[in-house]
C-alpha cells in the first residue's frame, strides 16, 4: 500500500476489463435531458448503482428516433455492463436487433408492447381521471387537452384518461380539443391560443415542461390561472413554485422510479436468468391548493 501511494499507482481499467468481463458502467437512453423528470431519475439511478461501483453513461436523444438507434447500437456494442431505455420509439424492435442477449436491459418510463426485457412506468390514469373530475365539477364544459408524442404509450394512457372521464361525466368528446406538443420546451405554446378561441375555458397538460409553458403563456396574456381559468398540470415530483400552486396537479413519483430502475438493474446484473419483471408506480392528484 504505501509502494502505491508512493509510485502514485493506478489500476488499469482495460485490464481489469479483461479479467472481470465487466466495464462497471451503466448506459441510459434519455429523450430530454433538460427535463426535470429525466435529469432526477438521472441522479437517483446514479445514487443506487454508486453502492456497487457502477457509473452511468448517458446519451440524450432529444426524443428523436434516429438517435436514440444510434445510442443504442454503440452503447449495447460491448461498452456498458447493462442499458437503461425511456424509449422515443414506438415498437422495440426498431432497436432489439442490435442488443445482445447478455446485455440487461430495462425500460423506463415508456413502454413498448411486448418486449421481452424488465420495465418500470408510473400510471397517471388515476390521477388524470381525479383531476377531469375536479373540472366537471367546477362547471367546465369545453376542457383542452394538450397531448406529448402521439407514439408513445405515456400519451395513449393519459389521454384515454381524458377521454373516459369526458365520457363519465356526459361531456362530449371532441377531436378539435385535443392538441399534440413533443413533449419538450416550446411545443405546447402554440396550441394554447387555437384551445382559447375554441372556448375552452380549461386545459389539461399532459407532462411537466409543457406545462410550465403553458402557465408563462397564460400569464403574459394576463389570464389569470385559478380564478379565470383552470388547468390541470403535472409536476415531476422535485418541481415546486408558485405557478404550480395555482393549478391541479398530478404529481409523479419519479424519485422512487429512479431508485426503482437502478436497483433492478443491479438486480438483473447479478441474476442474468431471472424472471423478467414488470413493475408500475401510481402517480397522485394533488387539487388547487393541496399542491
Amino acid at each position: 500500500l504505501n509502494s502505491i501511494e508512493e509510485l502514485g499507482f493506478r489500476p488499469n481499467a482495460m485490464a481489469r476489463i479483461f479479467k472481470t468481463g465487466r466495464k462497471n458502467l451503466i448506459g441510459f437512453i434519455v429523450p430530454d435531458i433538460a427535463n426535470d423528470f429525466f435529469a432526477t431519475i438521472i441522479e437517483e439511478i446514479e445514487s443506487v448503482i454508486a453502492t456497487a461501483n457502477y457509473k452511468l453513461i448517458i446519451v440524450n436523444t432529444k426524443e428523436t428516433i434516429a438517435q436514440e438507434i444510434e445510442g443504442i447500437k454503440t452503447l449495447a456494442n460491448g461498452i456498458v455492463d447493462g442499458l437503461i431505455v425511456a424509449s422515443t420509439c414506438e415498437r422495440y424492435t426498431e432497436w432489439s436487433h442490435f442488443i445482445p442477449d447478455e446485455l440487461p436491459l430495462i425500460l423506463i418510463d415508456r413502454c413498448l408492447p411486448g418486449a421481452p426485457y424488465d420495465s418500470i412506468a408510473i400510471s397517471d390514469y388515476d390521477a388524470l381521471h381525479q383531476g377531469m373530475e375536479i373540472l366537471a365539477r367546477g362547471g367546465h364544459r369545453r376542457i383542452g387537452y394538450i397531448a406529448g408524442l402521439s407514439r408513445l404509450s405515456t400519451t395513449h394512457e393519459r389521454l384515454s384518461a381524458y377521454k373516459n372521464a369526458l365520457t363519465s361525466f356526459q361531456l362530449p368528446v371532441d377531436e378539435n380539443l385535443i392538441c399534440y406538443g413533443d413533449s419538450m420546451s416550446k411545443s405546447a405554446i402554440v396550441h394554447v391560443a387555437e384551445l382559447l378561441k375554441l372556448g375552452c375555458t380549461a386545459l389539461v397538460v399532459s407532462n411537466n415542461i409543457m406545462t410550465r409553458d403553458v402557465l408563462s403563456y397564460l400569464h403574459e396574456k394576463n389570464i389569470h390561472v385559478g380564478s379565470d381559468f383552470d388547468i390541470v398540470g403535472y409536476q415531476d415530483g422535485m418541481q415546486n413554485d408558485f405557478f404550480l400552486r395555482k393549478i391541479h396537479v398530478v404529481k409523479q413519483p419519479v424519485v422512487q422510479l429512479g431508485r426503482s430502475a437502478g436497483q433492478l438493474m443491479l438486480e438483473r446484473i447479478q441474476s442474468p436468468a431471472a424472471p423478467v419483471k414488470k413493475k408500475i408506480l401510481q402517480s397522485t392528484f394533488s387539487a388547487r391548493g393541496n399542491s
